[in-house]
């Protein structure tokens, strides 16, 4: 979990299944874009001390989406003094994993190794142990929220219900959640951005809309919550889901 600098004042942190990100927000302090799986909280000191900074350094969470791999350690940095935002219409499965819901059931995904080791690793780090759920700050499409480095809201649905893209336009980045990724957790593949699984979207004919309302975002670097970074802008990100389709 040893951070990597990904442009100046943004880090990646968390595993090679999961990403949350490290905003520097200067003055105000940090922003936290997703909050990785229960058990990274362990770790989340000794992540934050590779910065110079602690937990109590975090100001602000802001969670793309309300899935357990993204929430896990929002009560542990609520408690800490951060405000957590998550969009509404996620609030409920933020507190509850076993409302998620798919296109398609899990189980036929789980015949590639990729998916496998991506379960085992989420039941290791504590994805069926929920431990509650702290006060929540709404956002909603459109808002620029006070938090450490202003990030733009744009929400996204289709992945779940209140997904959200997370533009921090001084940072030139753009974070996408699960609406993109670049290492497919049921398949593996690290070729090129793409859409989540049908077995992992909500409503993935709805994902797929969504990638219209990325249109203006000039941010180059295009940051998901699973696989490294996209350096070529949006545009051709949104080109290369489109191709690649959904599974």
């Amino acid at each position: 979990m040893t951070p990597t600098e990904v442009v100046p004042g943004v880090w990646a942190a968390g595993t090679r299944y999961v990403n949350y990100y490290v905003v520097d927000g200067g003055a105000d302090g940090l922003t936290l874009v997703d909050a990785g799986l229960p058990g990274y909280a362990r770790r989340l000191g000794e992540t934050l001390a590779a910065l110079g900074r602690a937990p109590a350094d975090v100001r602000a969470v802001v969670l793309t989406h309300g899935h357990v791999d993204h929430a896990g350690m929002m009560k542990p940095l609520a408690e800490a003094g951060a405000t957590i935002y998550l969009h509404d219409a996620d609030a409920a499965l933020a507190g509850d994993p076993r409302l998620n819901r798919t296109d398609r059931q899990l189980w036929p995904y789980l015949r590639y190794p990729a998916t496998l080791a991506f379960v085992a690793h989420a039941v290791r780090e504590g994805a069926t142990r929920h431990r509650g759920t702290p006060a929540l700050a709404s956002m909603s499409d459109g808002d620029v929220l006070d938090a450490p480095g202003r990030p733009r809201v744009v929400h996204t649905p289709g992945h779940t219900d209140g997904s959200c893209v997370l533009e921090f336009a001084e940072h030139g980045v753009v974070f996408v959640g699960d609406l993109l990724c670049t290492i497919n957790p049921a398949f593996g593949r690290r070729d090129v951005p793409q859409l989540q699984t049908r077995g992992s979207n909500a409503d993935s004919d709805l994902a797929m809309s969504s990638l219209d309302r990325l249109q203006g975002i000039e941010a180059r670097n295009v940051l998901p919550g699973h696989g490294g970074p996209w350096r070529d802008g949006v545009e051709s990100a949104v080109a290369h889901a489109r191709r690649v389709g959904c599974r």
